[in-house]
């Protein structure tokens, strides 16, 4: 199933998702609901709440509590966008101008802040402790991951392990929650969450793998963002720990010399992406992802077919060919 025939599969719900969204915003303080108006008017596929109102109803759920926890999760995964545009001095997010740079670091920061508490305000509504763990340990894997990559910024002798460890915690970890929260509401057996909980894992893994993937390859305008911004930030990602493994010791020492400046120029940023391309750093990176996106469909063999596990085999298949 492609990825329009999934949105029209289930999009009632995501309509409900977005008024549950908006319905959440509000607040006497009026700062909020307009940075609230900007962040989720800015488009964003919603992955996570589709992958929470998938895994649901392949599990049997049919309610609406699944409704306001893929508002739960859009919530989560917002909060950290606000604070990681902060950490990052970024200007941009999905194409127009960040939060940040519109209100603030501050107004950004506190924004975030109330999305969180939001989040864990439903959650509470809703009751259901074993779900509330599953987030909890999610946003704990977040924050770490997030710490992870800041002291490991142009760090260029972290290891694909490390980097995997990295992007395992920071992305794949929320995703992968997605995944057990729908399973945990169909009341599925351990096994059975197990299998959807890793099919969670291995889709966030290669999620993340393809972002990076693309932050040197996606065109400007359909990335939200200037390419190469993860070079220009010393984000150490896989087509650079791949580059470095395969480039020559001259190679390499120029790529070094580039990557630990803070004024990285034009130039340079075009000669790696040169050796980039000589080398197939992004094709190996790409093969890494899907290697995952496989081992992610494996999961849902534990299934019986259904309209729902088809689509969920969709979203593994669209993550790996999606073009932003």
């Amino acid at each position: 199933m492609n990825f329009e025939g999934i949105i029209t599969l289930i999009k009632g719900d995501l309509e409900k998702v977005e008024h549950k969204i908006q319905d959440n915003f509000i607040s006497d303080i009026k700062l909020i609901p307009v940075v609230g108006n900007h962040l989720f008017g800015g488009g964003g596929k919603r992955i996570r709440p589709i992958l929470v109102l998938l895994s649901s109803k392949l599990c049997g759920y049919e309610g609406e509590r699944s409704i306001l926890h893929s508002c739960v999760v859009e919530f989560i995964h917002t909060a950290t966008l606000l604070h990681d545009d902060v950490v990052d001095g970024a200007e941009k997010r999905r194409g127009i101008p960040s939060a940040n740079y519109v209100w603030g670091n501050q107004a950004s920061v506190l924004v975030g802040d109330f999305l969180l508490a939001r989040s864990f305000l439903m959650m509470s509504l809703d009751g259901s402790l074993p779900a509330m763990r599953v987030w909890s340990q999610a946003s704990l894997c977040m924050a770490e991951g997030e710490v992870a990559q800041l002291i490991n910024i142009r760090n260029l002798a972290l290891s694909e392990d490390e980097y995997f460890h990295v992007i395992e915690k920071k992305t794949a970890a929320l995703i992968s929650a997605c995944c057990q929260v729908g399973a945990i509401l169909g009341e599925m057996s351990s096994p059975m969450e197990e299998a959807l909980t890793k099919f969670g894992y291995y889709v966030g893994m290669a999620f993340q793998l393809v972002d990076d993937a693309l932050d040197y390859v996606a065109e400007e305008e359909k990335l939200g963002k200037a390419i190469g911004k993860d070079l220009r930030e010393g984000n150490i990602t896989l087509p650079l720990i791949y580059l470095l493994k395969k480039a020559t010791e001259k190679e390499r020492s120029e790529i070094i010399t580039a990557s630990k400046s803070k004024d990285i120029t034009d130039d340079q940023v075009q000669h790696i992406l040169n050796l980039m391309n000589n080398y197939e750093t992004i094709s190996y990176t790409l093969s890494r992802a899907r290697n995952f996106a496989n081992k992610a469909k494996k999961e849902l063999a534990h299934f019986n077919d259904s309209i729902y596990l088809d689509a969920l085999l969709g979203v593994a298949d669209y993550i790996v060919e999606r073009e932003i």
